[in-house]
């Protein structure tokens, strides 16, 4: 008896042949037009799950995820686009993940001229009830306990800090190299706490149009109030605090006023908001904005260590097939390799175990041949920030500020790195 579903077919060739991630595509595509939205979506996943296709054939897939109520898919997909340099369908996508997250309650989005008489501007920001927390994130215990220090226990003993005359809130700036886990570190700090992690993204704030950028920001902020108490999160702090002594025009002066003003809350209170802020680049932040009761604290990321390395490597090769790997050895080699570095090499040794298959018809786990052989194309990112980073601690560190910076080159890695 025929079957009544006219994707059996397909069904039954995919079960024949589950590694066909084209037909799997194909059949994902399907359900979607049916309007078998859940069915869709887990498909979907199973792709994004494996990397198995460009993220950009796979962006589609945002509406099917969010048709099904799956908002975690889709934002998983977003953030897939953004880090492949996708541009074309993710502010889009990003919308419409927003408006779900508001729907679901997860925080209130509000319509302009509410928040105690603040207006928003109706912006929609990205917020997370706290799932990630330090458990997530390998390596880094110094800066773990130094946010805990800082940051946790004034908001799990109030009653002690009130009686010093210390309050929680305030401004945390995260800065170091790229791909080393500030913003993991971030959404782990709100997750400890057990706060909403409100994520602002610079190009939510930036706008061509004279003083929008300014109302997107106060927008920002006044969300945040109206959330209170939460984590807000700025990232690429720079392009919006850029250091005033090095803008020779008066182009992004007024910006950088805005965010005094709000970091000071002048007409507003900020009582209960942890203001968090990543930089690639602390020696481009405006030095107002460093002054104490606005980011005074200020917390280096390094590269991750040695542990946090040989934890990362194996996040990453638990999702290949693998065979004979000398982890520690591994973990040794790859001295100044970024978090998104380790995550190249296994993509790069996973693409030669491929290349193999292929040749031979067979499966070819990946192999510590292929993660040498890898290697020995790869060299660490932070090596660029590194000498940048040198160059400050050497001829701009009288007041000390960079003294962390410093005492890492010094001791925690090798001045060079030998591949």
């Amino acid at each position: 008896m025929a079957s009544s579903d006219p994707l059996e077919a397909l069904r039954q060739a995919l079960e024949a042949d589950p590694g066909n991630h084209r037909l799997r595509l194909v059949y994902a595509e399907s359900l979607a037009r049916q309007e078998r939205l859940t069915e869709a979506a887990a498909e979907y996943r199973l792709l994004l799950d494996g990397d198995a296709l460009p993220v950009d054939e796979l962006l589609p897939a945002g509406t099917a995820a969010l048709g099904a109520g799956d908002v975690m898919l889709a934002s998983t997909l977003a953030d897939r686009a953004r880090a492949a340099g996708i541009v074309e369908g993710v502010a889009d996508l990003q919308r419409r993940i927003d408006e779900a997250v508001g729907l679901a309650g997860g925080l209130r989005l509000l319509p302009p001229g509410t928040a105690g008489g603040e207006d928003s501007g109706g912006l929609q920001f990205t917020a997370d009830a706290g799932a990630t927390t330090f458990a997530d994130v390998g390596g880094l215990d110094d800066v773990k306990k130094a946010i805990n220090r800082t940051i946790i226990l004034p908001l799990q003993r109030p009653d002690l800090y009130e009686r010093y005359g210390r309050r929680a809130g305030g401004g945390v700036l995260l800065h170091g190299p790229p791909g080393c886990g500030k913003t993991l570190l971030a959404r782990a700090t709100a997750g400890e706490c057990g706060l909403p992690f409100l994520n602002v993204r610079i190009e939510e704030i930036l706008d061509p149009f004279f003083g929008v950028s300014e109302q997107n920001l106060h927008g920002a902020f006044a969300l945040a109030r109206s959330a209170a108490p939460c984590v807000l999160f700025i990232d690429e702090v720079d392009a919006i605090g850029f250091a005033r002594r090095k803008i020779r025009s008066n182009v992004g002066r007024p910006l950088v006023d805005q965010f005094l003003q709000e970091m000071d809350s002048i007409g507003s209170d900020n009582e209960g908001i942890l203001i968090l802020a990543a930089t690639n680049a602390p020696w481009d932040v405006d030095e107002a904005l460093r002054r104490p009761g606005r980011f005074d604290r200020s917390l280096f990321v390094p590269p991750p260590d040695e542990a946090a390395r040989r934890a990362i490597l194996d996040v990453h090769l638990a999702r290949v097939p693998a065979s004979k790997l000398d982890r520690p050895a591994l973990a040794k080699q790859t001295s100044l390799f970024s978090g998104a570095d380790l995550k190249a090499l296994v993509d790069r040794a996973t693409d030669l175990a491929i290349d193999e298959a292929l040749d031979s018809g067979g499966e070819v786990p990946v192999s510590m041949a292929h993660l040498t052989q890898a290697l020995r194309d790869l060299r660490p990112s932070t090596l660029d920030w590194i000498g940048t980073a040198r160059r400050y601690v050497e001829f701009a560190n009288d007041s000390g500020r960079y003294d962390d910076v410093r005492d890492y080159l010094k001791t925690k890695e090798p001045r060079s790195w030998r591949g």
